[in-house]
């Protein structure tokens, strides 16, 4: 009898981290999470969008979570993110947000940096936590939601039609505001950059992960989803000193730093914005879109650009 007490109590004992991770991490609205042995699975569904805008919604759920990452929480080491709309991983931000009359509740700028702008703090902070990160890509990422991905420490995409990536602010009169085009010119060169973000083409996951845009790309959804939990469940099992310690080598010398994104993209988006040229770009944005919801524009923007300049 006693030492079956001690056994459960034993087990209750080896548990209690995980318990306590779960408690840590309930789902945040349109962040969807999971934990499992020191791996966070995070699953973005913005419900509120049919091609999972990067909208208020996110950004405030992403927030939240980001603070309680950045506790430096030992009980997790690794941050798994995906979508569950496999027709998007993150569309692009709400072009509503820069229109005349927007009204958000979120803050101008970031209280931890008040020198940027509150979504361009989301990336960089995603970039300093203490866990390693990892993207699951399955869908369409453009703009803002390309920008998330060069934010973390490693992508790896499916190979489906589905799957496209494209900074495409140029098309719109502005440049990648949170850093984009510096991230992917480190990634993969700056010829390249200037091409795929001068274009604002899309990119197939097997030429992502052809010129570095994407660690790797799988045919099938199982052993890109096989590869990654593996990967992640790795790494969660060393020191979480070790983590932290590489992370911030790495980011080091490969990482543009944050006074060069906000004077060099972010400041410069800011000024561009109020342009009349820009302002109707977005307002014809809106309209080709039909009001950014799943369609033609957005599932082939690369195809359909033309259409803003009709």
């Amino acid at each position: 009898m006693l030492r079956g007490l001690f056994t459960l109590a034993a087990l209750v004992i080896g548990l209690l981290p995980l318990l306590s991770a779960a408690a840590r991490y309930p789902s945040y609205g349109t962040l969807q999470t999971t934990t499992s042995s020191g791996v966070l699975n995070v699953v973005i569904n913005n419900t509120y969008s049919t091609i999972n805008l990067f909208d208020l919604h996110v950004q405030s759920d992403l927030a939240n979570l980001i603070e309680t990452l950045q506790a430096n929480d030992t009980d997790i080491r690794v941050v798994v993110f995906s979508s569950a709309n496999k027709q998007f991983f993150i569309g692009h931000i709400d072009v509503e947000y820069f229109l005349p009359g927007y009204a958000s509740p979120l803050p101008l700028y970031d209280p931890g940096f008040p020198d940027m702008l509150f979504p361009v703090a989301l990336l960089w902070n995603i970039t300093q936590l203490p866990q390693a990160t990892i993207a699951v890509v399955e869908g369409r990422t453009r703009g803002i939601g390309n920008e998330f991905l060069m934010s973390c420490d490693m992508r790896f995409a499916s190979t489906a039609p589905s799957v496209l990536f494209a900074q495409l602010e140029t098309s719109l009169g502005v440049n990648p505001g949170a850093g984009g085009g510096m991230y992917l010119s480190r990634l993969i060169g700056r010829g390249r950059a200037f091409e795929y973000v001068l274009s604002s083409a899309d990119v197939d996951a097997r030429t992502a992960a052809r010129v570095g845009w994407v660690n790797r790309a799988f045919d099938s959804p199982r052993a890109l989803h096989q590869y990654v939990q593996a990967l992640a469940a790795r790494i969660a099992l060393f020191p979480a000193a070790g983590i932290i310690a590489t992370k911030a080598g790495i980011n080091a010398v490969s990482r543009p730093a944050r006074e060069v994104i906000v004077k060099e993209a972010q400041d410069v988006i800011a000024a561009l914005i109020g342009t009349p040229a820009v302002q109707g770009a977005f307002e014809r944005f809106i309209r080709v879109t039909n009001n950014q919801s799943i369609g033609p524009v957005e599932l082939n923007y690369g195809e359909e650009v033309g259409r803003l300049f009709a």
